[in-house]
Protein backbone atom coordinates (compact mmCIF):
# COMPACT_ATOMS: atom_id res chain seq x y z
CA UNK A 1 0.00 0.00 0.00
CA UNK A 2 1.32 3.45 -1.16
CA UNK A 3 2.86 5.69 1.38
CA UNK A 4 -0.21 8.57 2.86
CA UNK A 5 1.01 12.17 3.02
CA UNK A 6 -0.38 14.50 4.90
CA UNK A 7 -1.78 17.60 4.45
CA UNK A 8 1.15 19.95 5.59
CA UNK A 9 3.82 17.49 3.52
CA UNK A 10 1.41 18.38 0.56
CA UNK A 11 1.18 22.05 1.64
CA UNK A 12 4.99 21.87 1.51
CA UNK A 13 5.22 21.54 -2.44
CA UNK A 14 4.13 24.91 -3.08
CA UNK A 15 7.48 25.79 -5.15
CA UNK A 16 8.90 26.37 -8.49
CA UNK A 17 9.95 22.88 -9.98
CA UNK A 18 12.57 22.28 -13.26
CA UNK A 19 12.00 20.21 -16.04
CA UNK A 20 15.21 18.23 -16.23
CA UNK A 21 16.97 17.95 -19.67
CA UNK A 22 16.00 14.47 -21.04
CA UNK A 23 18.43 13.85 -24.37
CA UNK A 24 15.45 11.08 -25.35
CA UNK A 25 13.07 13.73 -25.18
CA UNK A 26 15.30 17.00 -26.23
CA UNK A 27 13.66 18.78 -23.22
CA UNK A 28 14.93 22.39 -22.90
CA UNK A 29 15.42 22.85 -19.01
CA UNK A 30 12.55 25.23 -17.68
CA UNK A 31 11.32 26.00 -14.40
CA UNK A 32 8.09 24.75 -13.81
CA UNK A 33 5.88 26.78 -11.00
CA UNK A 34 3.22 25.31 -9.58
CA UNK A 35 0.66 28.18 -9.23
CA UNK A 36 -1.03 29.20 -5.90
CA UNK A 37 -4.51 27.57 -5.25
CA UNK A 38 -6.27 30.86 -5.95
CA UNK A 39 -4.63 31.20 -9.50
CA UNK A 40 -4.92 27.51 -10.66
CA UNK A 41 -8.75 27.65 -10.70
CA UNK A 42 -9.46 31.04 -11.35
CA UNK A 43 -11.68 29.51 -14.49
CA UNK A 44 -15.65 29.61 -13.40
CA UNK A 45 -17.88 26.35 -13.89
CA UNK A 46 -19.49 28.26 -16.74
CA UNK A 47 -16.47 26.65 -18.77
CA UNK A 48 -17.57 25.74 -22.49
CA UNK A 49 -17.78 21.68 -22.70
CA UNK A 50 -14.74 20.07 -24.35
CA UNK A 51 -14.53 16.87 -25.53
CA UNK A 52 -11.42 14.75 -24.17
CA UNK A 53 -9.13 13.71 -26.97
CA UNK A 54 -7.95 10.09 -27.16
CA UNK A 55 -3.96 9.01 -27.18
CA UNK A 56 -2.86 5.32 -26.91
CA UNK A 57 0.28 5.31 -24.12
CA UNK A 58 2.76 2.40 -23.11
CA UNK A 59 1.30 0.52 -20.08
CA UNK A 60 4.00 0.39 -17.05
CA UNK A 61 2.51 -2.98 -16.14
CA UNK A 62 3.00 -4.94 -18.73
CA UNK A 63 3.13 -4.60 -23.34
CA UNK A 64 0.05 -3.06 -23.45
CA UNK A 65 -0.38 0.10 -25.24
CA UNK A 66 -4.44 0.98 -24.14
CA UNK A 67 -5.81 4.20 -25.65
CA UNK A 68 -7.49 6.28 -23.13
CA UNK A 69 -11.40 5.65 -24.95
CA UNK A 70 -10.99 2.04 -23.87
CA UNK A 71 -10.08 2.39 -20.22
CA UNK A 72 -12.72 5.75 -19.81
CA UNK A 73 -15.54 3.19 -21.56
CA UNK A 74 -18.89 4.22 -19.57
CA UNK A 75 -16.55 5.84 -16.25
CA UNK A 76 -15.70 9.06 -14.80
CA UNK A 77 -11.73 9.17 -15.50
CA UNK A 78 -9.53 11.31 -13.32
CA UNK A 79 -6.52 11.85 -16.10
CA UNK A 80 -3.28 12.64 -14.37
CA UNK A 81 -0.13 13.61 -16.10
CA UNK A 82 3.08 13.21 -14.25
CA UNK A 83 6.68 12.62 -13.93
CA UNK A 84 8.79 10.01 -11.44
CA UNK A 85 11.30 13.32 -10.87
CA UNK A 86 8.12 15.66 -10.02
CA UNK A 87 8.40 15.94 -6.26
CA UNK A 88 4.24 17.05 -6.06
CA UNK A 89 3.42 14.37 -8.41
CA UNK A 90 4.52 11.27 -6.45
CA UNK A 91 3.40 12.83 -3.26
CA UNK A 92 -0.57 13.29 -4.77
CA UNK A 93 0.28 9.31 -5.83
CA UNK A 94 -1.44 7.60 -2.38
CA UNK A 95 -4.25 10.26 -3.16
CA UNK A 96 -5.09 8.92 -6.17
CA UNK A 97 -5.08 5.45 -4.82
CA UNK A 98 -7.39 6.57 -1.93
CA UNK A 99 -9.74 8.23 -4.33
CA UNK A 100 -9.82 5.08 -6.84
CA UNK A 101 -10.11 2.86 -3.84
CA UNK A 102 -13.42 4.44 -2.75
CA UNK A 103 -15.23 4.96 -5.97
CA UNK A 104 -13.90 2.31 -8.39
CA UNK A 105 -16.99 0.08 -7.92
CA UNK A 106 -19.19 3.56 -8.80
CA UNK A 107 -17.85 3.61 -12.50
CA UNK A 108 -14.61 5.79 -11.50
CA UNK A 109 -10.82 5.56 -12.17
CA UNK A 110 -7.83 7.61 -12.29
CA UNK A 111 -5.56 7.18 -15.30
CA UNK A 112 -1.78 8.30 -14.42
CA UNK A 113 0.29 9.14 -17.36
CA UNK A 114 4.09 9.73 -16.99
CA UNK A 115 5.61 12.72 -19.19
CA UNK A 116 8.45 14.39 -19.68
CA UNK A 117 10.43 11.57 -18.28
CA UNK A 118 11.81 8.22 -19.01
CA UNK A 119 10.08 4.68 -19.41
CA UNK A 120 12.66 2.93 -16.85
CA UNK A 121 12.32 5.80 -13.77
CA UNK A 122 8.54 5.33 -14.11
CA UNK A 123 8.29 2.08 -14.15
CA UNK A 124 10.63 1.53 -11.30
CA UNK A 125 8.26 3.90 -9.58
CA UNK A 126 4.94 1.87 -10.23
CA UNK A 127 6.48 -1.50 -9.79
CA UNK A 128 7.53 -0.25 -6.14
CA UNK A 129 4.38 0.70 -5.63
CA UNK A 130 2.13 -0.75 -7.32
CA UNK A 131 -0.96 1.59 -8.05
CA UNK A 132 -4.34 -0.26 -8.48
CA UNK A 133 -5.09 1.79 -11.26
CA UNK A 134 -3.64 1.96 -14.94
CA UNK A 135 0.03 3.87 -15.08
CA UNK A 136 0.92 4.76 -18.45
CA UNK A 137 4.21 6.46 -20.46
CA UNK A 138 3.80 8.79 -23.35
CA UNK A 139 6.55 6.87 -25.73
CA UNK A 140 5.11 8.55 -28.24
CA UNK A 141 4.12 11.80 -27.02
CA UNK A 142 0.73 11.27 -28.14
CA UNK A 143 -1.12 12.44 -24.81
CA UNK A 144 1.60 15.50 -24.52
CA UNK A 145 0.45 17.15 -27.60
CA UNK A 146 -3.23 16.43 -27.36
CA UNK A 147 -3.70 17.98 -24.03
CA UNK A 148 -0.81 20.44 -24.13
CA UNK A 149 0.89 19.48 -21.32
CA UNK A 150 3.43 22.10 -20.28
CA UNK A 151 3.37 21.62 -16.40
CA UNK A 152 3.63 18.55 -14.00
CA UNK A 153 1.26 17.69 -12.31
CA UNK A 154 -1.51 18.54 -14.44
CA UNK A 155 -4.57 16.58 -13.87
CA UNK A 156 -8.35 16.61 -15.44
CA UNK A 157 -11.34 14.58 -14.88
CA UNK A 158 -13.54 13.59 -18.12
CA UNK A 159 -17.01 12.41 -17.77
CA UNK A 160 -18.75 9.44 -18.85
CA UNK A 161 -19.82 10.98 -21.94
CA UNK A 162 -16.09 11.62 -22.89
CA UNK A 163 -16.02 15.54 -21.62
CA UNK A 164 -14.48 17.70 -19.96
CA UNK A 165 -15.50 18.35 -16.44
CA UNK A 166 -14.26 21.53 -14.41
CA UNK A 167 -12.65 20.77 -10.74
CA UNK A 168 -13.95 23.03 -8.36
CA UNK A 169 -11.46 24.78 -5.63
CA UNK A 170 -12.72 23.66 -2.24
CA UNK A 171 -11.30 27.32 -0.93
CA UNK A 172 -12.87 29.40 -3.64
CA UNK A 173 -15.76 28.00 -5.48
CA UNK A 174 -14.11 28.23 -8.70
CA UNK A 175 -13.23 25.54 -10.93
CA UNK A 176 -11.01 25.08 -14.35
CA UNK A 177 -10.22 22.22 -16.64
CA UNK A 178 -6.91 21.25 -15.81
CA UNK A 179 -5.45 21.48 -11.91
CA UNK A 180 -2.11 21.85 -10.72
CA UNK A 181 -2.54 21.68 -7.19
CA UNK A 182 -1.98 18.36 -5.35
CA UNK A 183 -3.57 20.28 -1.88
CA UNK A 184 -7.19 19.57 -4.19
CA UNK A 185 -7.21 15.60 -3.43
CA UNK A 186 -6.87 15.48 0.45
CA UNK A 187 -10.22 17.57 0.58
CA UNK A 188 -13.31 15.97 1.71
CA UNK A 189 -15.47 18.53 -0.48
CA UNK A 190 -13.57 16.91 -3.97
CA UNK A 191 -14.54 13.77 -2.53
CA UNK A 192 -18.36 14.84 -2.32
CA UNK A 193 -17.61 16.64 -6.14
CA UNK A 194 -16.75 13.21 -7.71
CA UNK A 195 -19.46 11.46 -5.66
CA UNK A 196 -21.77 13.83 -7.19
CA UNK A 197 -20.75 13.80 -10.76
CA UNK A 198 -20.71 9.57 -10.13
CA UNK A 199 -24.76 10.21 -9.95
CA UNK A 200 -25.26 12.22 -12.80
Amino acid sequence: MPKLWNRGELEAMKQPWKLPKYPLLHAASTVLILAAIGSTLAQEQTTPRVKAPDFAARSLANDAVPKLSALAAEKVVLLNFWASWCYPCLLEMPEFEKLHAQFKDQGFTVVAVSVYDEFEPAKAFQDEHKFSFPMLFDHKKEATERFFVEVVPQTYLIGRDGMLIPIPNPKTGKAKLKVNDPTIWVQPETYDFIAEVLQR
